[in-house]
């Protein structure tokens, strides 16, 4: 599967749920999409999607997303004990593997030699790996139906990114100041 069929299907899964987003092509790509207040790409962040997806599920009411990469994932891999230990309930981390850190001209990345599932079940993590568009949108179904958590899902996908996708040069500030309010809005209407 490419990270562009991957991601629409996470992008319909938590349509106006909570969604942290990892740096470079991830972000890019779902960009590309459409941009929701909900969805914050944390841009020039790598290593920190999950950190901040646990931050927002342990103050949120509902479920949270998380869309990271193997190379992020990896580059804060401490976050993972951290999510055994004291994760969220309702917190969902979709990690797209592709073995290689895809901004940086494809260097590959240590998930080319490393089972990212089995690390994350050995650390006593409910985990999910997938490998096509199908699989993916049941298991998101079924992590987000199911009341619970912290949930993983590793999905392998195809190194490559999708071609004329532009830059996405908007400011980090102001996308975090639409995120909380966005969240902020959603808490008002649910609160009677």
């Amino acid at each position: 599967m490419r990270r562009l069929e991957a991601l629409i299907v996470a992008r319909t899964a938590f349509e106006e749920l909570p969604l942290v987003i990892t740096c470079g092509a991830t972000a890019r790509e779902l960009a590309s999409l459409g941009l929701r207040p909900t969805h914050l790409p944390l841009l020039d962040s790598m290593g920190l999607t999950t950190a901040v997806g646990l931050g927002v599920a342990l103050a949120h009411p509902g479920p949270v997303g998380v869309i990271d990469g193997d190379g992020s994932l990896l580059m804060g891999f401490s976050i993972l004990p951290t999510l055994a230990a004291h994760g969220a309930p309702g917190l969902v981390v979709l990690v797209l593997d592709n073995g290689q850190h895809a901004s940086a001209a494809g260097i590959p990345s240590q998930a080319a030699d490393v089972d990212l599932a089995a690390a994350a079940r050995g650390l006593g993590l409910a985990v999910e790996a997938v490998d096509h568009a199908g699989a993916l949108q049941d298991v998101l179904g079924d992590a987000l139906a199911v009341a619970g958590g912290p949930r993983l899902v590793v999905a392998r996908i195809e190194p490559g990114e999708a071609e004329d996708v532009p830059f996405l040069l908007e400011d980090p500030a102001v996308l975090g100041a639409r995120f909380a309010a966005a969240l902020q809005d959603a808490r008002e209407e649910t609160t009677p």
